[in-house]
């Protein structure tokens, strides 16, 4: 996840692996290994990258949003609140 969220973010930023290297005050080798997820790297390092990336370290560990999970889990969410009340109602005329 770390080597991908770093990519991703690179990648949106506009920089190659040389400049976020540099800004990370890492070698060019390295941050390829971390990228390939072949190296972790330590703590100040990761705040290197992240401070390169313009972003909280932290984001560079959290899993990756899902957003169409979330629709897919709301909609299925909202048919099934409907549908309780829709036989609510009909059980509430069906007694009238």
């Amino acid at each position: 996840m770390l080597s991908q969220n770093i990519r991703r973010l690179r990648e949106v930023a506009g920089y190659s692996q040389e400049e976020l290297a540099e800004k990370a005050g890492i070698s060019l080798p390295f941050l390829g290994a971390i990228e390939r997820g072949e190296k972790w790297p330590r703590p100040s390092t990761l705040a290197g990258i992240a401070h390169g990336l313009d972003v909280d370290a932290y984001i560079l560990i959290k899993p990756e949003h899902d957003a169409a999970h979330d629709i897919t889990e709301i909609t299925a969410k909202l048919v099934q609140d409907i549908h309780t009340a829709v036989n609510h109602s009909v059980k509430a005329i069906s007694s009238i």
